[in-house]
């Protein structure tokens, strides 16, 4: 029945309009959950990993949190690899430019925040995870076809010092 329901998801998700919808409404309810449980419960997460990422705004200089799907490496499970697709929108996410800016995240997910560091895969890694991606959800194909930008695949390694004392926020510098 899950299995069903996540496929069931998947599908409206890479429709325009699906697209649309999960980023326009389902993000910030998932978002709000995620928050207030700590990564534990997430609307996506019916069969769907989801963390939240939280980045630097490269503005405001105040931290934004983002719940995403996220798949593990393959070798390395504290790996973390994240799709900036947007639902398919034309725009490049606002969380990828922040992580441009300042690669320095913060990742949520089963109720433990580390510190994390981003950077954009490129050539053969990108082709190797897009094609994960591709097979946990082939919507992402629908996606790119319809964009004119390409579709970043982010990876996010554990930094070495996790300054677990201080406040989320102060970790994030």
């Amino acid at each position: 029945m899950k299995a069903r329901l996540l496929q069931w998801m998947l599908n409206i998700s890479s429709t325009v309009l699906g697209g649309r919808l999960l980023v326009a409404l389902l993000s910030p309810i998932d978002r709000w959950l995620l928050l207030k449980t700590t990564g534990l419960v997430s609307i996506s997460g019916l069969g769907t990993p989801t963390l939240l990422l939280t980045t630097l705004g490269r503005k405001t200089g105040q931290p934004r949190t983002t719940p995403l799907m996220y798949l593990s490496d393959t070798h390395q499970p504290v790996i973390l690899y994240i799709i900036g697709s947007s639902g398919g929108r034309p725009l490049m996410p606002a969380w990828i430019l922040n992580l441009m800016a300042n690669p320095k995240v913060l990742v949520t997910r089963d109720g433990i925040t580390q510190n994390y560091q981003a950077r954009a895969l490129t050539n053969g890694q990108y082709s190797a995870v897009w094609q994960r991606f591709m097979t946990f959800n082939p919507g992402f194909r629908r996606y790119q076809d319809r964009l004119t930008r390409s579709i970043p695949i982010i990876e996010l390694a554990p930094r070495a010092t996790q300054a677990q004392g201080l406040p989320a926020v102060d970790r994030l510098g």
